[in-house]
């Protein structure tokens, strides 16, 4: 009865801190790419450039972009980098890499979206990636939740 007085608060403890967890959004989404087009990540180079994005890198098989403050908050701003590649000939997978800066010069990768991230840079890239053509396709876990896979 002692050990489980003692593992009841530390249980009720766990359970209240999974409600203030974050909603962890995984850091990529693919697209389809239409029907028209080969696997090409040109569609996507002029999605991004319209949205300000300045591309980097762009091959066939590879696109990136610079880095963009998208979020300012006192002791540090979010700056992101987006990262495209054709994935199967049908889909084009597009990673955003988000970095914390801080006021001392040290940065640290941000593992999820925030919500205030998402808010900010998904909307208006699933828009002009629809412009371009692409329909959003989400990510491998919302698939998976909407057709199994067996």
């Amino acid at each position: 009865m002692r050990g489980f007085l003692f593992f009841l608060p530390v249980l009720l403890l766990s359970l209240a801190g999974t409600g203030c967890s974050p909603r962890l959004v995984p850091l990529y989404y693919d697209y389809r790419l239409p029907d028209t087009t080969g696997p090409s990540l040109q569609p996507v180079a002029r999605a991004l450039a319209s949205e300000g994005w300045e591309v980097s890198q762009s091959d066939s098989l590879h696109l990136e972009t610079m880095s963009r403050s998208l979020q300012h908050w006192g002791l540090y701003r979010v700056v992101v980098r987006l990262e495209a590649v054709p994935v199967d000939g049908r889909f084009v997978r597009v990673f955003i890499h988000p970095y914390r800066h801080y006021i001392t010069g040290r940065r640290s990768k941000i593992p999820y979206l925030p919500a205030g991230l998402r808010a900010t840079l998904l909307p208006r890239l699933h828009a002009a990636l629809e412009a371009e053509g692409l329909e959003p396709a989400g990510t491998a876990f919302q698939r998976d939740h909407v057709r199994p896979r067996w």
